[in-house]
Formats: C-alpha cells, sequence, structure tokens
C-alpha cells in the first residue's frame, strides 16, 4: 500500500490487519477455500470459491461488526448497537452484540426477506421495519441513535469496517500463496477495499476485481466517472447490494486498489444462483452470485489462480421458488 494511502488510513497497514484477525478469529469461521472442477472446466482456468456463505451469520458481515465493536469496547462503556442495512450487515450486527453482551436496534426496509429479519431477531435483537430503502432506513437509524444513545455502526463507510472486511485476503493467501485474481461483488463496497488494501501489501501483483448488479451500480459509475454517483434508487432485486450511494471512504480505497468494476444483469445472477446450487450445491443470494454470473458471462479477466468470494448464502427459499 502507498505511503499516502497509509498516512491516510493507518487501519489498513498490513500489520494492523493482522492485529484484527487476531482478535475476531475466536468469535469467526475461517472459511473454506474451495476447488471447483465444474467452474473450471467451464472458464478454462483453476477457479477457487472463498466460501463466506459458510461465516457466522451466513456472510462475510460479521468480521467488520465484530472489529469496530470491540475497538468501541476498548475506549469506553457502551449501552448497545444501532445499524440499518438491507440485511446482512444487520446479522453480523446482531451476532456481534450477541456476543458482546449488548443490546441491539436493527432498521430495514420494507422489501428485505423475511429470513434476515428472522435471523436478526434470534440473535436477540429488535428489528424495525422503517422506508422503502436502505436510505430510509439508515436516515431513521441516526434519529434511533440519538433517542437510545447506542453506538451507530455504518454497514460500510468506516475504516473500522473495512479493516474487517480486510481479514478475508489473510485467510486467502494463506490457503492459497498462488492466487493472482480476486473477485467479489460491491454493495457499499467495504469488503472490495478491504480485500483490494490487504492483498496488494502482500502481493502487490494480485488483480482484483469488482461486480455489482446493473440498477445497484454506484460504485461501478462512480469508479468509471472518478467521483462518487449516487442512484435515485435500487432497481436490482439483489438487496445485499441495496447502497444507493458508496462511501467516500470505500470510494476513495476502491479508486486506489481495485483494478477494474463490471456489472450484470439480474436475470444472468438468477441462472448463476441456480447453477451453484446444482452443480456445487452451494445457496448463495444474489449479491455473491453475480460474480459467477459475470464470470459466466466471460465479462472478467480471470487470472491462472482466480479466487471468487461467495460473499453470502441468505437466500429466502420462498424467494428461489420464484426463480425455478
Amino acid at each position: 500500500m502507498s505511503k499516502e494511502a497509509i498516512a491516510l488510513y493507518p487501519e489498513l497497514d498490513l500489520n494492523e490487519i493482522k492485529k484484527v484477525h487476531e482478535i475476531i478469529k475466536p468469535y469467526l469461521v475461517w472459511t473454506p477455500l474451495i476447488s471447483t472442477a465444474t467452474f473450471t472446466e467451464l472458464i478454462g482456468t483453476n477457479i477457487f470459491f472463498k466460501l463466506e456463505n459458510f461465516q457466522k451469520t451466513g456472510s462475510f458481515k460479521p468480521r467488520g461488526a465484530l472489529n469496530k465493536t470491540l475497538k468501541i469496547l476498548k475506549q469506553k462503556k457502551i449501552k448497545g448497537l444501532v445499524a440499518a442495512s438491507g440485511g446482512n450487515h444487520a446479522q453480523g450486527v446482531a451476532y456481534a452484540a450477541q456476543k458482546l453482551g449488548l443490546k441491539a436496534k436493527l432498521v430495514m426496509f420494507k422489501t428485505v426477506p423475511d429470513c434476515k429479519i428472522d435471523a436478526c431477531k434470534s440473535y436477540g435483537a429488535e428489528v424495525i421495519i422503517h422506508g422503502n430503502d436502505l436510505q430510509d432506513a439508515l436516515d431513521y437509524s441516526f434519529e434511533l441513535q440519538k433517542e437510545c444513545d447506542y453506538e451507530h455502526l455504518h454497514a460500510f463507510n468506516d475504516i473500522d469496517i473495512v479493516a474487517g472486511q480486510g481479514t478475508t485476503a489473510l485467510e486467502i493467501i494463506k490457503d492459497l500463496p498462488e492466487v493472482d485474481t480476486i473477485i467479489c461483488s460491491i454493495g457499499g463496497g467495504g469488503l472490495v477495499s478491504g480485500i483490494a488494501s490487504t492483498i496488494k501489501q502482500i502481493k502487490k501483483d494480485v488483480k482484483v476485481f469488482g461486480i455489482e448488479t446493473i440498477g445497484a451500480d454506484s460504485m461501478y459509475q462512480s469508479f468509471k466517472s472518478g467521483k462518487i454517483v449516487p442512484l435515485p434508487k435500487i432497481t436490482s432485486f439483489a438487496e445485499g447490494l441495496s447502497a444507493c450511494r458508496v462511501g467516500d471512504i470505500t470510494f476513495n480505497i476502491t479508486k486506489q486498489f481495485v483494478d477494474d468494476i463490471f456489472t450484470i444483469s439480474d436475470e444472468k445472477t438468477k441462472e448463476a444462483i441456480l447453477m451453484l446450487l446444482e452443480r456445487q450445491k452451494l445457496l448463495v443470494e444474489p449479491s455473491a452470485a453475480c460474480t459467477v454470473a459475470a464470470l459466466l458471462e466471460r465479462k472478467i479477466p480471470v487470472g491462472k489462480n482466480t479466487v471468487v468470494v461467495l460473499s453470502g448464502g441468505n437466500l429466502d427459499l420462498s424467494r428461489l421458488k420464484t426463480f425455478l
């Protein structure tokens, strides 16, 4: 990582990410990195899946939520956590709160799948449904924070959240030192910026590519235009990518470390969900399957050893029926 970037974001220095990993590791799963004969044959190069759908809560999100919460707890006593989410960040926060003995109030919007809402409740969190999109939920979560005096955990635009997500890269490089390409999806950009900034400090030639679905592509548009481009609304079915506006922090890091960003349609993403289920016996949600869809459409330049991060598996089964 450049000296300028470390000066701006010292939390992303490689030694700091390693410390974060040691701190959060007791609460998490070191998720499997598997080779896939099916997709290796289809794509014509070695394809591996990093199974973050097997992570606690079914997505990568507890990494960042735990790092942020543990850091706050080192500094002061807190009563609870507040967050707004399309579902996976909420589950990460709910899980962190449960493990660390805190209360959690989570704001989600009307189209969030029931499986994500129910999971948050099962961790003991209070769930509030407010508004039609993530921005509505986010606005309300800040009001709620003032009322109850809890700590607010932003889903992506927070350097400690990014650092937590970056620990994914440490596991990838340890399990596959010869990795040369990493592909992951982008919602607000926490995962891709964490992975890219971490991996390039270890092995600077690794290519990192991001994928968004059309209609949830704020980072793609921002990356291409060189400035943040907010979307008027999300029209994609991938609620895990539901950020209308990427964060300033995640945009700056992505711009510096991510090699390119591509988009893919909802239709191709649905096909990829079914293919992963049928051929790999893996249930993943749209925000994870879009990476595989883009790969199958030959949108991404692949290396000799390409790792695809399957970011989450929280797919409502009633929704899956609509694809079949």
